[in-house]
Parts: C-alpha cells; sequence; structure tokens
C-alpha cells in the first residue's frame, strides 16, 4: 500500500494526452490525476485519499481513483467514445483506532491525521473537533451540460454501485462529488475502476489552466472596480437625521470602498462585495444601527440547471462560519462548479410598474429613485447562458431589491428547475443550546417581503417564498445540534420547472430587504408603511367610492349623479350588481361605455366587479388536485386553471371589456390564490411543477396592465407589488349583520388593526348601506335619513382613518339633510386628505368602554398631524390623553387647532408628546390638528 504524504499545494500535475486505436477500454486512474480540481489534498490513483485501500462496506477494490467532495474531474473527447462504466462508493474514514491529532486549516476545517514511518497519515476531515461523522457522498457525471447520471446519497454503511452510461456524442464529460448536504466530515468518496470505452483521444482537463483564465478575467474585472468612484466619507457613518422625519437627501450609488471592493450604498444601508475569485457579498451593513448584519459567504444565488444544481457566485474556505474577517478572503475559493463572475453594470432604478399617476395620490412616482447594480455570471459548461443577479438600491430608505434573470442564448433548450434568488448568512437573533429545529425561534429583525405572494390579507400570511433555515457548516453556534435558522432563503415553494429556448430570458420573483433600526412595534410599522409608499407608490390613491348593487341604467346615473354632487370620485358596481365583465357583446360594451362617459362627464369614474375563483367551470379548465386526479378540494373549492384556454379567453374578455367602455377600476374578487394543478393538458404548463409559476406570471402581467393603463384595482389578495391598490384592511363578513352600534366599535378595531404595517390608503372597510349577510333592520342604515348619526359616525371614523369603505346601496343620500352632512364630511376629509392618508402612529385600541384613537403623522406636510379620538359609551368622558408627537418633526412647540375651531400652542415633553384634556359627548368624536 502506499502511504498518502499530506501536500500543502492545491493543484499539481501536467496535462496529459491519451490516444487509441480503435476502440480502447481507457482506465481514468491512468490519466494525470493532478489535474483535478479538489479543495484539499490530490486525488489518488488506486486508493483512497486517507491512503488505504478502496474498501466499500467490507468489499475491498484494486483500481480506482480517491476524490474529496467538491471534486471535479473535466475530460476533453471528440465525440467517438461510446461508453463511461465503473462503481462508485464511499469508503469508511473510521479505520485507525491508535491517537489522533488535527490541524485546522484557513477556512477552520478540522483534518485528522495520525504520524507513522516520519509521514502524516489522514484519518479524516470533520467540521468539529467533537466527532466524525458517518462519511455521506453523491456523485454525478454530466455530458456536454446535461445530467447523464447521478447517484443517491451513499453511506459508508452502503455497498458500491454500477454506472454504466452511453457517451456518443459526447465532447467534455464533468464527474463531481458532494458532501450530500451534511458537510465533509467523514467523507471519502471513491470512483471505483471508472472506463471509457473510445475510438480516439481522451484528455484530462488541467484545473490549473481553468484556474489562469479565471485570474486573468478577474484582473479585467478588478480594473473595472477601480474606475469606480470612492465611497464618500458620509457614506460610511450613521446618518445624522432620522430617516423617518427628514431625508439625509444622500443619492444612491456604487462605489469602490477603502479595501478595493464594490459598495452599493445609499448612506442607510450598504452591501458590499468582492468579485475575486468570484463575486461575493462579503458586507451587509446597517449605517443606521451601525452594525454588520452578515454573519458569513453564501452563494449569491442558486440555479438548477437540466437538473444539476449550480451556485452562482459565491465564495467558500472562511475560517469560522460566526463571524468574518475580510483578511480571510486571501485564502477563500471560488464554489466548485460554480457560475463565475464575468462582469458588471449600472444602471438607474427602474420601474416595475408603468403607473401613470393620474388620480389624487399621497406619493408622485417621481420621488422614487435610485441604483441598480448587475453582476454577469458564465459557466463553462453553458456557454451562451448568462445569470444576472440584480440589486437595486432605493434613495432614503435602508432597502434593497434583488432578482436574478437567466437569459439563454446557446444552441440548446435549458429547463430552470429551480432557483434561490436570495442565500444570506446572518447573525442569529437568538442562541439556544437545546432548542429543536421545529420550535419556534426569533427570526433576525428584518422586513423581507417578494412579490410572489398571494392568498392572504396580511404579507405574513400570504409568505410563499422568505425562509429561514439552519447553517449546518455554522459548527461553533451554541446551539449543540446546529438547529438555529440563520440562513435566509427565498426560494418558490415548486418549480418553476421553466423551459427556456434560444434566445429566450426568465425572470424571477423580486425580493426586497428592509432591516429595521428597531424592536418598538409602531416604529416598525412605520418602516413597514414607508417601505409601501417607496416600492408601490400606486397604494397611496385612494378615490372616494360608493358601491353600487344595482346595474340598471338609471341607478348608475343615479348615484353618479349623486356621487359628483357630494364630491364622491367612483361608482364601483358591486357583486350583485349584474354586471358582466365577461360579456363582449358588442351592444352590452356599447351601453357601459355610454354609461362611463356620462360618468367621466361629471368627474365620476366608473369600476366594476369580476370573479376569477371559486367557482366551477368543466372538468377540462378547473384546476386538477394532485392528491385525487379530480377537480375539487383545492383553495376555494375549485377553480379554472390559468394555464388553461378558458384563462386566456377570460383575460381577453375583461381587456375588451376595460379597453372598449373606458371603465376606471377592476374590483377582481377571487384572485389567484396559489393553488397548483396536476394536469397534463391544459395549454400552458406541463405538469403540477410549472403550473403555479405560469398561473401567477400570468395574473401579475395582468394586473400591471391594468396598473399602466390607468386602471385601480381592489383586490382581496395581497398583489400590492405587482400593481394592485386595496385589499381589504381584514374583517369578518357577517360581523355586518350585527346591529349599528356594535358594528361601529369593531369597525374601528378594525381599522386600528389593519394600519400597523400598511398605509390607511391600501385597505378598504365596509359600511352596509342595505342589508349585508342578514341581521335586517337592525343592521343597515337604510333608510339613510333615519339612522344619520350611524351614517355620519361610519363615514367619520372611516375616513378619519383614511381607509375608505365599500359604501354598499343604491344611494349616497335621500334626503337634502343627508345630502349636506355627507357633502360636509366629505368637504373635511378632502381639506385634510393628505394628512389624513399619511401613516398611523397607534395610541390606543378601541375596547367598547374607554376613549380610543390615533394620530396621523407626516413631517413632510404643513399639517403634520391629525388625531381622532371617540366615545363608545351613552355618558360624556373627560380625560387626559397623552399625544406622542415625535414622527410629526416637531421637537419643542406646536400649533394645535381642536374641531371647535379653537387654536393654541403647546409645548412638547423630552419625549416629544403633549397631554390633552379631552372631552368626548357620549357616542362621538373630536380630532385635532397639529401644525
Amino acid at each position: 500500500m502506499n502511504n498518502l504524504l499530506f501536500q500543502l499545494i492545491l493543484l499539481v500535475g501536467l496535462c496529459s494526452t491519451v490516444t487509441a486505436q480503435g476502440q480502447q477500454k481507457i482506465k481514468l486512474g491512468s490519466l494525470s490525476l493532478g489535474k483535478i480540481e479538489q479543495p484539499y489534498l490530490t486525488a489518488t490513483k488506486d486508493i483512497a485519499v486517507d491512503g488505504k485501500a478502496i474498501v466499500i462496506n467490507g468489499e475491498k477494490y484494486t483500481t480506482g481513483i480517491g476524490t474529496l467532495p467538491g471534486s471535479i474531474l473535466r475530460i476533453k473527447l471528440d465525440g467517438n467514445s461510446t461508453l463511461l462504466e465503473g462503481r462508485v462508493g464511499v469508503k469508511n474514514s473510521i479505520e485507525y483506532k491508535g491517537p489522533v491529532k488535527h490541524e485546522t486549516l484557513s477556512d477552520g476545517l478540522k483534518m485528522f491525521y495520525y504520524n507513522g514511518n516520519d509521514s502524516k497519515y489522514l484519518v479524516a476531515f470533520a467540521e468539529t473537533l467533537d466527532r466524525i461523522q458517518k462519511g455521506t457522498c453523491r456523485f454525478q457525471i454530466v455530458g456536454d451540460g446535461k445530467v447523464l447520471w447521478k447517484s443517491n446519497v451513499l453511506s459508508t454503511t452502503d455497498n458500491s454501485i454500477p454506472f454504466r452510461i452511453s457517451i456518443d456524442g459526447i465532447k467534455e464529460l464533468v464527474l463531481t462529488v458532494d458532501d450530500g448536504g451534511d458537510g465533509i466530515s467523514g467523507d471519502l468518496p471513491c470512483w471505483i475502476d471508472p472506463v471509457i470505452t473510445t475510438g480516439s483521444k481522451v484528455t484530462l482537463v488541467d484545473h490549473f489552466k481553468v484556474q489562469s483564465n479565471t485570474i486573468a478575467k478577474n484582473n479585467t474585472l478588478q480594473n473595472k472596480v477601480q474606475s469606480l468612484p470612492t465611497l464618500p466619507t458620509n457614506y460610511k457613518y450613521a446618518p445624522k437625521k432620522d430617516w423617518l422625519i427628514q431625508n439625509e437627501n444622500i443619492p444612491s450609488g456604487v462605489f469602490i470602498d477603502n479595501n478595493g471592493h464594490i459598495s452599493l450604498s445609499n448612506g442607510l444601508i450598504t452591501r458590499t462585495f468582492s468579485v475575486t475569485p468570484n463575486c461575493a457579498t462579503i458586507g451587509l451593513y446597517s449605517n443606521v444601527e451601525q452594525k454588520e448584519l452578515l454573519r458569513s459567504m453564501s452563494p449569491e444565488a442558486e440555479v438548477s440547471i437540466n437538473g444539476e444544481v449550480y451556485a452562482i457566485g459565491g465564495l467558500e474556505g472562511e475560517t469560522d462560519r460566526a463571524y468574518f474577517q475580510l483578511d480571510w478572503l486571501k485564502s477563500m475559493r471560488s464554489m466548485p462548479n460554480a457560475f463565475t463572475v464575468q462582469d458588471f453594470r449600472i444602471s438607474p432604478l427602474q420601474k416595475r410598474v408603468d403607473w401613470k399617476n393620474k388620480r389624487w395620490s399621497l406619493v408622485s412616482k417621481d420621488q422614487v429613485k435610485g441604483k441598480t447594480l448587475t453582476f454577469i455570471y458564465g459557466h463553462k459548461d453553458y456557454p451562451g447562458v448568462a445569470i444576472e443577479v440584480n440589486y437595486a438600491i432605493y434613495d432614503n430608505v435602508p432597502l434593497i431589491e434583488k432578482w436574478i434573470a437567466i437569459e439563454n442564448n446557446s444552441e440548446n433548450n435549458i429547463i430552470v428547475d429551480s432557483f434561490k434568488s436570495e442565500i444570506i448568512a446572518l447573525f442569529e437573533e437568538e442562541s439556544s443550546v437545546e432548542r429543536g429545529k421545529s420550535d419556534r425561534w426569533n427570526y433576525p429583525n428584518i422586513h423581507i417581503e417578494s412579490d410572489y405572494a398571494f392568498h392572504a390579507m396580511s404579507f405574513a400570511s400570504s409568505n410563499k417564498v422568505v425562509n429561514w433555515v439552519t447553517d449546518k457548516k455554522y459548527t461553533s453556534q451554541a446551539n449543540y445540534n446546529l438547529n438555529t435558522p440563520c440562513v435566509l432563503e427565498c426560494k418558490p415553494p415548486i418549480g418553476p420547472s421553466v423551459s427556456l429556448n434560444r434566445n429566450s430570458k426568465f425572470s424571477s420573483f423580486r425580493v426586497w430587504f428592509m432591516p429595521y433600526d428597531s424592536y418598538d412595534k409602531q416604529r416598525k410599522g412605520l418602516e413597514q408603511n414607508r417601505f409601501y409608499m417607496t416600492v408601490a407608490p400606486w397604494t397611496t390613491e385612494n378615490p372616494i367610492f360608493l358601491h353600487l348593487v344595482s346595474s340598471k341604467p338609471k341607478d348608475i346615473k343615479n348615484a353618479i349623479d349623486q356621487a359628483s354632487e357630494v364630491g364622491y370620485e367612483m361608482v364601483i358596481l358591486s357583486f350583485g350588481s349584474g354586471l358582466n365583465m365577461e360579456n363582449s357583446d358588442p351592444k352590452y360594451l356599447k351601453k357601459y361605455k355610454k354609461l362611463a362617459d356620462y360618468a367621466h362627464s361629471k368627474g365620476i369614474e366608473l369600476g366594476g366587479y369580476s370573479l376569477l375563483s371559486s367557482r366551477w367551470i368543466s372538468d377540462d379548465v378547473d384546476v386538477i388536485n394532485p392528491k385525487t386526479g379530480k377537480r375539487g378540494g383545492m383553495i376555494h373549492g375549485s377553480s379554472p386553471c390559468l394555464g388553461t384556454e378558458w384563462a386566456d379567453n377570460y383575460f381577453k374578455k375583461l381587456r375588451t371589456f376595460f379597453t372598449e367602455t373606458g371603465f376606471d377600476l377592476l374590483e377582481h374578487d377571487g384572485s389567484y390564490p396559489g393553488q397548483v394543478c396536476a394536469s397534463n393538458n391544459h395549454k400552458h404548463h406541463k405538469d403540477v411543477h410549472d403550473s403555479q409559476w405560469y398561473a401567477w406570471s400570468k395574473i401579475t402581467d395582468f394586473y400591471k396592465w391594468c396598473n399602466s393603463n390607468d386602471i385601480s384595482m381592489n383586490i382581496p389578495d395581497w398583489y400590492y407589488l405587482s400593481g394592485s391598490n386595496k385589499n381589504g384592511i381584514g374583517y369578518r363578513e357577517v360581523n355586518w349583520s350585527l346591529p349599528r352600534e356594535r358594528q361601529l366599535v369593531i369597525g374601528r378595531q378594525n381599522n386600528y388593526d389593519g394600519t400597523w404595517k400598511r398605509l390607511p390608503s391600501m385597505s378598504w372597510t365596509f359600511v352596509p348601506l342595505t342589508q349585508y349577510h342578514g341581521g335586517g333592520a337592525a343592521a343597515t342604515i337604510e333608510p339613510l335619513s333615519e339612522h344619520l348619526q350611524t351614517y355620519k359616525a361610519h363615514m367619520m371614523q372611516n375616513y378619519g382613518s383614511g381607509v375608505q369603505a365599500c359604501y354598499r346601496g343604491k344611494r349616497l343620500y335621500d334626503t337634502d339633510k343627508t345630502k349636506e352632512v355627507v357633502k360636509d364630511v366629505i368637504g373635511w376629509y378632502k381639506e385634510n386628505r393628505k394628512i389624513l392618508n399619511s401613516p398611523i402612529v397607534h395610541i390606543r385600541r378601541p375596547d367598547g368602554r374607554n376613549i380610543d384613537g390615533f394620530i396621523h403623522v407626516n413631517p413632510s406636510l404643513k399639517n403634520c398631524g391629525l388625531a381622532m379620538f371617540f366615545n363608545p359609551t351613552n355618558t360624556s368622558i373627560t380625560e387626559e390623553i397623552k399625544i406622542p408627537l415625535y414622527y410629526t418633526g416637531k421637537a419643542s412647540k406646536v400649533k394645535i387647532i381642536d374641531s371647535n375651531g379653537k387654536s393654541y400652542k403647546m409645548k412638547l415633553d423630552r419625549d416629544y408628546n403633549v397631554k390633552l384634556n379631552v372631552t368626548i359627548a357620549p357616542s362621538s368624536y373630536v380630532w385635532y390638528r397639529f401644525e
């Protein structure tokens, strides 16, 4: 048996060529094994890398190649080879029984060995000193970029398994081994007697030459990095102002920092990249909190193409994964078989949705600015395939957006099986020695949101892509079983399984990353409010609308006339009105165009309702349940599949309706809820794996079309980031059948709870002018003049909170007195519209027996605050209430105007509060405006 001397260089050996006459069998072990890429040592001939015989689960083999996880064996052929055959297995590393020593390598890995005959003999590698695990590995063979064969994860207790693969016409083979997903500990993989049957030349590719080309490429990149502007001093330190109150007005930019690395920064958040030997995030810094968020290295993304998973960028070999130091970069290496960075570009922030911004809105589209940094990656096995990883940073917000794109300009189609668009190892939020993987953990204090979201009225429930996972290579963490969730992964729950043809491009969903700078619930909520104002400014539109329950022209015109007279801005033909947007009959379309034209002549917009999901179409159209192979039993029971021709026609009909009639709003009920479809016969998807991605893409493309055509959208689902304007605030529909006085308190509770993390304009609530879900006369407001106090109370608490309600009925007023009340409320709302649509600071939640209230805040306005308080009882209440004014931007004095018109000034205390003596009549309200 030959002894293995530990080697300190990564790659050695010279290029060799094997030539054969006719069909010959060439043993790969006879080639120059120093050309094989390995993270440590060199591959060995006829023995394992520990210097011992190749013994797999008790059976000994005399010929083969000993390797390690991360090894890559590249073989050049000329297309005349026919067969690759052999076996694979994992050798048991725990054979030596005597005392062992260890050395810690530059990346923190432990190398166990023993001394003998003046040499060091390898026992195994391991992540910790505590134990060497049972080895597990997975083998793979790729030919011309396609996976030809892949083993399951094999362990030291498994027998060797054979492979026999046709390689007719193949010009390049790549044989790889990975660690089976549990680290390198105890792994000694072996290729047993691998043989190629060939008629001509076989060449083992020298990894040193591949590495030299990479170095030359990185030198070109470094020259480009050196040409970037230097990171200014004011981008390095904490901002002088609170970004929620006053902008620093530091423009976003891409710079070179003092260490020669690329920094994407706006003075509030900074993401730093190294581009050698591959591109990797080496810093994620919260300037606001003055702290580093990044714990360790990860790939910048991960993509599965044609069944093979590839890292996109990334580095490995750090000394420890508990933290990271820049001087470790010198000894770090690119991840095995990763896509490597080729270039980068910088561009202005591009709009995702072509929002026209024609209606009143709190935020204009011109306010959103920033920069985009794009890294372009390539892979030797996929010439013509480019992967872009994009990072967009927004001015004046600690916010970075990320997405990937894959462009196929190769000769072959490729399948994008799955992807992870973000993988980032962050400092853990808590350390727990004993907690299990399934226990409830506190995650890092960061808001992460994606536009790949559906089937909920909150992002927490609609989230489908944000995952916190464990880091098994982080072996110095406090948790003994390595269960700490400290790696963020963003990936679709299934698929996309997209076929990418030549000259086509695939783009992923977007993910937004915004670290909170506080644990205070109110401040975190205001930061999320700013997030939506920045990323989805169309959600700050807030038209004043009536929900009309009739489609009779006479009723529609009457509603339009009333809306115009009292200051309303829109009439929506509600569910149950009889409107059918799927009717493409020219006479039908002409009828509603005439009504829309009439509305527009009165300064009123016209909208309508359409139901997509939660209805049965047919066996050929509906979503097929993967469990039963039949329709039914899915979200919403049964729903049409968006991958069918029926769906094509449905969206075509809606586009036709809006184009021909000039309607201004779509109320889209039962939107796509994310269900998969197992049909193999639908027009636009192959099976369950690509059904969700196709359906999401179809529905969001339609919503973006609506937005770009100035069609407002009320959708009871989380499609804000795809162009939707409103979602329900979150209420139980049957509650609108309760007695009127109970509806008022519960309605305020809904408004209070629904505006922590959302702007007031992002939601709608409900007011049943006519009966809804039962309740009879005690629940409804009609006749309006007989319940005028309740009607006004609903309007004041809803308009006062900035939340539009679906006032559902046939009219807005029934008498002149009612008309004047509605007109006065709308006048007050429009007078204070900007502040009433601004974020809310919550003061006291409604409890039915004490004063409740809130304050709108906006430091950019003269009217920087407006507080409202309500008395739900039958007796007058007087109470001193502390009102927080910090987020109004006022620091010392403030002018106050109350609902009686009285004006006075007050000093703020050291905590930016004022205390007011508030008196409220029974079942009434008061308001205070702050200037």
